[in-house]
């Protein structure tokens, strides 16, 4: 079985435990929440990658045109669906794709990516293809699990539960060259901000420049 195909397995199998799964900080949430609903406008076309069963992208589609949302996990897109009561006015669609795959409905204003870019195997294509799906003055708007920036025990933890697959395979990163992969892939770093107590997880907001 292929990199790709053992991922899809993890989460389609971690599918019904995810979407069960409390908020750890519900008001960490409704900040990052409420910076994102910023910078929709009515007329805006999103896409959300890596969208797990869909609570955020949900949160979002009443606000503006049309919402895709996208996972690996044929599981998590069937919750997903079943969650939003189907396709319809207000709410997303949601495919079953790979971060990187373009994605009918192309250019879109808004491109999301939350706790995603640590769990992809080539975070440069993925955001290769964000850039090039993306409208000119667009916004590529991600929160990313850093774990170079955290202590070492922390590190060395997450590498157990990887070997046991308790954990799915992250990779380790600083936000320092987080932030270097989205630049070298065309974007402008417009902000960068952290949500309640974690300091590992930069919430960014990158431009695609004119």
């Amino acid at each position: 079985m292929d990199a790709d195909m053992t991922a899809e397995a993890f989460w389609d199998r971690h599918a019904p435990k995810y979407a069960n799964k409390p908020i750890a900080d519900v008001s960490a949430y409704k900040e990052k929440l409420d910076c994102v609903t910023a910078l929709l406008r009515p007329t805006d076309r999103v896409l959300e990658i890596g969208c797990g069963t869909g609570g955020t992208a949900s949160k979002i589609a009443p606000v503006v045109a049309h919402v895709t949302a996208t996972d690996l996990s044929a599981e998590m897109i069937r919750i997903a669906r079943s969650r939003s009561g189907g396709d319809g006015a207000g709410k997303p669609e949601f495919l079953q794709a790979e971060a990187a795959q373009h994605i009918p409905g192309q250019p879109f204003e808004i491109i999301c990516a939350f706790s995603l870019l640590h769990l992809v195997d080539d975070i440069p294509t993925v955001l290769d293809a964000a850039f090039h799906q993306m409208k000119t003055g667009g916004h590529f708007i991600s929160k990313t699990v850093c774990l170079k920036d955290a202590p070492g025990w922390m590190r060395a933890m997450v590498r157990v539960l990887m070997a046991v697959r308790i954990a799915p395979n992250v990779i380790i990163l600083s936000s320092a060259e987080l932030t270097r992969h989205l630049i070298r892939a065309g974007f402008e770093i417009e902000q960068t901000r952290y949500f309640g107590k974690n300091r590992l997880s930069p919430f960014i907001v990158a431009r695609k420049p004119a």
